[in-house]
């Protein structure tokens, strides 16, 4: 089975070369059409995945057989061992069985582990094509992402810190927070223009405050209001947010 598969792989690998061909003919400036060459690419490189992990399935029964054959062996010569009547003849004809069984085993393992590196390689062309295919076809999302949040109260000279996790679906805002060493709870919100505002509802306490920010550039800065009266006025402050992993 294995030989069929590897012959199917090379004729994908032959088809897989005719559009990395196109690719590097096509003009610079063809941005559409190298796109969907990168997609067909893409698409072989996938298939080509999958024969990899049938290989590997394949392998891995072959290795899980040769290594019942070790412990088989083993067992054998465990019994021989502990009778009263074994013999040097019957002691070697074991030995040699095992050594065999061993060899065996250590081939399959070694072909294990290649077609383990031929799948990671795979999985590295993958990403990048996928990586490189992202950019062009669609635009950057400034909100989705995990962001590093200082918090700025008027009372406190020390920001408070946290992380918000946050997705935008059209023009809706979503996502959690946690502030470091203190409370959790989730967003929802609404952004537009650039300009992003959000409710923030306290795990235990419910809904207790409005964050808006300008977005650009991988950062928010905006202000927050408490809806929690502390002396006859709402209480007001500061926030910047980095988006981790840049924009």
């Amino acid at each position: 089975m294995i030989r069929s598969i590897s012959s199917i792989a090379r004729w994908a690998l032959i088809l897989l070369l005719l559009p990395l061909a196109a690719v590097a003919q096509a003009p610079a400036t063809d941005g559409a059409a190298q796109s969907a060459s990168v997609q067909t690419v893409l698409r072989l490189e996938n298939s080509l995945l999958s024969l990899d992990l049938v290989n590997y399935t394949e392998l891995r029964e072959r290795a899980r057989r040769a290594q019942q054959g070790v412990n088989e062996v083993l067992g054998r010569l465990d019994q021989a061992l502990a009778g009263d009547a074994v013999s040097l003849g019957s002691l070697e004809t074991l030995q040699n069985d095992l050594d065999a069984s061993r060899a065996a085993s250590r081939i399959t393992e070694d072909r294990l582990s290649s077609q383990l590196e031929r799948i990671q390689e795979r999985l590295r062309r993958i990403g990048l094509l996928q990586g490189g295919g992202a950019i062009a076809q669609r635009p950057a999302d400034p909100v989705t992402g995990r962001w590093r949040v200082a918090i700025a109260p008027p009372t406190t000279p020390q920001n408070a810190m946290a992380t918000y996790d946050l997705r935008l679906n059209g023009t809706v805002v979503s996502g959690t927070y946690q502030i470091d060493g203190g409370s959790s709870g989730s967003f929802r919100g609404t952004f537009s223009g650039g300009n992003l505002r959000m409710e923030r509802v306290d795990a235990n306490g419910g809904f207790d405050s409005v964050w808006e920010g300008r977005v650009g550039n991988g950062r928010i800065e905006g202000t927050w209001t408490s809806n929690q009266l502390a002396t006859g006025q709402p209480n007001r402050g500061n926030w910047t947010a980095v988006r981790e992993g840049g924009q």
